[in-house]
C-alpha cells in the first residue's frame, strides 16, 4: 500500500528508538505507526491526538503497519484521495471449484502472475469493468498457437443478500477439442475436429464461430455435441451436470457424425482430458518458464500528460443522473454508492487500430462510445441552442445539463478533425445523382476520414478546423462540472 488518510490516536514523545507516533485509518485493519524523527517526519512541529496525517510508503510488519513517511494532512490530499479511489481496480481471481478443472486454471492464473503475465508463445488479455471505485479486472483469455482458456465475470452467492464478483473459466480449446461450460450447468458443449488436415484448418477451428457451417456453405471440419441424460435423444435436467454429450445437429443445421465417428461422449470424460491437458502440458510449460527476480506491475498507471495551453474550455452534456450524482459526489461523496463516485463515464471501448475495409491497407482508429466534447467557455447563461459538439446530437431526452470538463491529465483522451468528415462527405454527395441515400461503404467512408485525424491531445497543435474532443476514460468528480441545467430538449420540451 502506498498512502493512506490517518487519525493520530498517541503521540510516544520518548520511545526505545525515539519518539513516535500511533494513528489509525479506515483504509487499514490495525494501527499503523511512524517516527517523529526529521528521517520521516516532515512536519515543523509533532503532531497532536486527533490531528488528521498523510502517512506514506506503508510497510507490513508483524505487529501492524510502519509507514517511512509523514506530514500533516492538506486540502489538496483530498484530491489526491479521490483519484487514488477512482483509480483502484479489484482484481478478479478465478476462485471456482465447479468443475474438474477449476482449480488448475487458477494455478495458471497465478503462475503467470508470478512471472509478470509473460511466459514466451503464451498471450494474455485482461477484462476491465466498473465505474467510480467500484472497478474489477480479470484474465478473458490465455492463449497461445496450440490451446485457448477464456474466463468470464460471474456472481457467486455468498449468502441471502450478498454476492461476490468471480472470475471462472467458460470455454477451454486444445488440439482438435473446445469445451464451454457455464455457471448454471447448462451445455456443456463440446466440438470435435474431424476435418483431414489439422494444419490447414487449426485457424479456422480455433478462431472462426462455429455457428450452422452445414447451414451456411461451410467446410465440415468438426462435429458439435451438448449435455443429455440420454445417449440417444436430447434429454437434461435443469441445473445438473449431464452424464453425456450428446451429438447435436441443431435441426439439420450442423454435420452429422459420418462412419466410426462418435455419437456421443461420457461427460467426465471428456472434462477429465481436458485437465490432464492443463496440467501436463498449460501449466507444466508455464512453470518451466523462469521466475523474473524483479515484479513488475504491468497495470501501473502511465505518467500524467499535460493537456496542450490550445485547449482551455471543454464542456459535454449529460443527462439527470449525471447532473445529481455529480453535485452529490463533489460535496459529500460517502452520501453516492462506492459504484457512482465518478465525474463522467468516457467510454467502456478501449481505443485499437482496427481496418473497416478489412483489406489490411487503412490503418484505422475505433471510437465508437466515446465521450464527445466541445471546445467553448461554458457559463449557466450561455444558450443550450450555441453550444455544439461536431458530429454529436444532443439527444434531447437525455442530454439536458451542460458540464464543464477540467481534465487533471491528458491520458486518455483524443481530438479528431471533424471538419473532414465533412468535407469527404460533401465530395461523395456531389457524385450520388438522384440518389438520396448513403451506402454503408459510403459512411465508412467518410467517418474513416475524421478516424485518421485522431491523435492524442498531447500532442494537438491547434490546427485542426474544427475539433472535438474524445475521452476515452472515466473522469474524476474533481474534473468535471455542472454548469447549467436542465434545458429544454431540441423540440422546446
Amino acid at each position: 500500500m502506498d498512502a493512506v488518510k490517518a487519525i493520530v490516536q498517541k503521540v510516544i514523545k520518548e520511545g526505545n528508538h525515539g519518539p513516535f507516533a500511533v494513528a489509525t485509518s479506515d483504509q487499514l485493519d490495525g494501527s499503523v505507526t511512524f517516527s517523529l524523527e526529521p528521517t520521516v517526519w516532515q512536519g515543523s512541529d509533532w503532531p497532536e491526538e486527533g490531528m488528521i496525517v498523510f502517512l506514506d510508503d506503508l510497510r507490513k510488519k508483524r505487529a501492524g503497519w510502519r509507514a517511512k513517511k509523514g506530514r500533516f494532512w492538506k486540502p489538496s490530499d483530498e484530491q489526491f484521495q479521490q483519484g487514488a479511489k477512482s483509480n483502484k481496480i479489484e482484481f478478479l481471481y478465478p476462485v471456482s471449484k465447479q468443475f474438474p478443472f477449476d482449480l488448475v486454471c487458477r494455478e495458471i492464473v497465478l503462475e503467470l502472475e508470478k512471472r509478470n503475465w509473460s511466459v514466451p508463445g503464451i498471450t494474455v488479455d485482461f477484462h476491465e469493468y466498473g465505474t467510480g471505485e467500484r472497478k474489477f479486472r480479470n484474465v478473458s483469455h490465455i492463449k497461445s498457437d496450440e490451446f485457448r482458456l477464456s474466463f468470464c465475470r460471474v456472481q457467486q452467492r455468498i449468502s441471502d443478500t450478498h454476492w461476490n464478483d468471480i472470475a471462472a473459466i467458460n470455454e477451454i480449446m486444445m488440439p482438435k477439442k473446445e469445451l464451454h461450460v457455464y455457471d448454471d450447468e447448462s451445455g456443456p458443449s463440446f466440438y470435435l475436429y474431424v476435418g483431414d488436415d489439422w494444419e490447414r484448418d487449426r485457424g479456422s477451428f480455433m478462431n472462426d464461430p462455429k455457428v450452422n457451417p452445414k447451414l451456411n456453405g461451410k467446410p465440415r471440419i468438426y462435429l458439435r455435441y451438448t449435455g443429455s441424460e440420454d445417449p440417444d435423444h436430447g434429454f437434461r435436467y435443469e441445473r445438473r451436470r449431464c452424464t453425456y454429450l450428446v451429438h447435436d445437429s441443431d435441426l439439420g443445421r450442423e454435420y452429422d457424425p459420418i462412419g466410426e465417428e462418435p455419437k456421443y461422449f461420457f461427460t467426465d470424460e471428456i472434462m477429465g482430458e481436458f485437465k490432464q491437458y492443463l496440467e501436463e502440458t498449460v501449466l507444466r510449460r508455464i512453470i518451466e518458464s523462469p521466475v523474473p527476480d524483479e515484479k513488475t506491475d504491468i497495470f501501473a498507471p502511465d505518467p500524467p500528460l499535460p493537456l496542450p495551453k490550445s485547449i482551455n474550455q471543454i464542456f459535454c452534456f449529460g443527462d439527470y443522473y449525471d447532473a445529481d450524482r455529480i453535485m452529490k459526489g463533489r460535496n459529500k461523496p460517502a452520501l453516492l454508492d462506492p459504484s457512482d463516485r465518478y465525474g463522467m463515464p468516457g467510454s467502456g471501448y478501449r481505443l485499437v487500430p482496427y481496418d473497416i475495409r478489412n483489406d489490411g491497407t487503412v490503418p484505422e482508429i475505433a471510437y465508437e462510445g466515446f465521450l464527445w466534447c466541445g471546445i467553448q467557455a461554458v457559463s449557466a447563461d450561455t444558450p443550450i441552442d450555441s453550444l455544439e459538439v461536431p458530429g454529436h446530437f444532443r439527444w434531447s431526452d437525455n442530454e439536458q445539463f451542460v458540464f464543464r470538463v477540467m481534465p487533471k491529465k491528458a491520458n486518455g483522451i483524443y481530438i479528431a478533425d471533424h471538419a473532414a468528415y465533412d468535407k469527404r462527405r460533401k465530395e461523395i454527395m456531389d457524385t450520388m445523382g438522384d440518389r438520396n441515400r448513403y451506402t454503408n461503404e459510403e459512411v465508412g467512408d467518410f467517418t474513416r476520414a475524421r478516424g485518421r485525424t485522431i491523435i492524442p491531445i498531447s500532442e494537438y497543435k491547434g490546427d485542426y478546423e474544427n475539433p472535438v474532443v474524445l475521452v476515452n476514460r472515466e473522469l474524476t468528480l474533481d474534473e468535471v462540472e455542472l454548469v447549467s441545467g436542465p434545458h429544454n430538449s431540441r423540440h422546446g420540451c
